[in-house]
């Protein structure tokens, strides 16, 4: 299991953006490649190339939005606030399939995504015959249905119209919380944590990136282009403005005793410098997450990685089961 940087698997090969990853690769530069197809951006500026001129003022700027409570607030949606309730529904072990599929019936969105992870379960062989929606409630259990409305809950978060920049990363953003949530909740459970912790805490973390991003295209007087945010000197600085809006969005949701400190801790110190085990998941997830991207199609992720042979059976048969991007 990774639990810290030395340990974290790298790229063994790869190519992204015609850039090729090698197991020897900074994990600074394989973050500036995440970013550009984070961004679908053709290439990163070259090192040592100066950032453009408008980054200087973009970046106070993002910080005057940062430190405003009122201005972070219309970054999100408030759909977050739903979760705690809905999860009061499920602490129950012993409630009824019959029943909770009555009340996820009356929302054709949440019903379709909880017959989804039931066909994926049908799929790998866990099950047989027709999957009507009780089934489909039995057959997930709880984790799976508390996945599946926060799920369903939390996309419009990424969710977004039109050609700026948190508009065009969306869909990228969506897929990436996707992964990282469910290695994230892999990891959880083989540290003895709250499984949901983690897929709370691997769904939420690009929060960051949206609002963020949001932040940027709200600016008025300038225009900032993706170019411009993938370079080497100024990706490491959204990141940790990424972090820092997580920690002060997520924070006063509630969500839980260990999200709550998960979230003053990233946004206090960076996800790279946590010490705690859900952040520890998380930095994981995060780095497996990148390089399922990063891997090329249809290469065995033992010859992607070094560390691979070194993750729980669970990790590896979840990056296993990962949608390519």
């Amino acid at each position: 299991m990774s639990t810290g940087h030395a340990e974290e698997p790298a790229v063994a090969s790869g190519t992204l953006h015609g850039s090729t990853a090698t197991d020897a690769e900074d994990p600074a530069e394989r973050r500036v490649r995440f970013f550009c197809w984070l961004l679908d951006a053709p290439a990163a500026a070259r090192a040592g190339s100066p950032p453009a001129a408008v980054v200087p003022y973009m970046l106070e700027q993002l910080d005057r939005v940062i430190a405003s409570e009122s201005l972070r607030a219309a970054l999100l949606p408030r759909a977050p606030y739903v979760v705690p309730q809905l999860m009061k529904t499920l602490r129950d072990e012993h409630y009824s399939s019959v029943d909770v599929a009555h009340r996820i019936s009356k929302d054709t969105v949440l019903a379709a995504e909880v017959v989804r992870s039931a066909s994926s379960a049908f799929q790998r062989g866990d099950d047989d015959g027709e999957i009507d929606l009780a089934r489909a409630v039995a057959m997930i259990g709880t984790l799976g249905l508390r996945r599946a409305i926060a799920s369903v809950v939390l996309r419009p978060i990424f969710d977004a119209r039109g050609n700026t920049l948190s508009a065009r990363a969306a869909t990228q953003i969506w897929k990436d919380a996707d992964k990282r949530a469910r290695l994230c909740a892999a990891f959880a459970s083989q540290m003895a944590l709250d499984p949901f912790d983690g897929y709370l805490a691997g769904l939420l973390h690009n929060s960051g990136w949206t609002a963020a991003l949001r932040a940027i295209d709200g600016l008025q007087d300038i225009t900032v282009s993706a170019a411009d945010l993938v370079h080497p000197d100024v990706v490491p600085q959204l990141v940790r403005r990424r972090d820092t809006l997580f920690g002060a969005l997520v924070e006063p949701w509630g969500l839980s005793p260990a999200m709550d400190r998960l979230a003053a801790e990233v946004g206090s110190r960076g996800l790279d410098a946590v010490e705690s085990p859900l952040g520890v998941a998380l930095r994981s997830a995060e780095r497996l997450a990148e390089l399922h991207v990063l891997a090329p199609a249809g290469q065995h992720p033992a010859a992607s990685m070094a560390m691979w042979t070194s993750l729980p059976k669970p990790v590896q048969d979840c990056y296993a089961g990962l949608a390519r991007a």
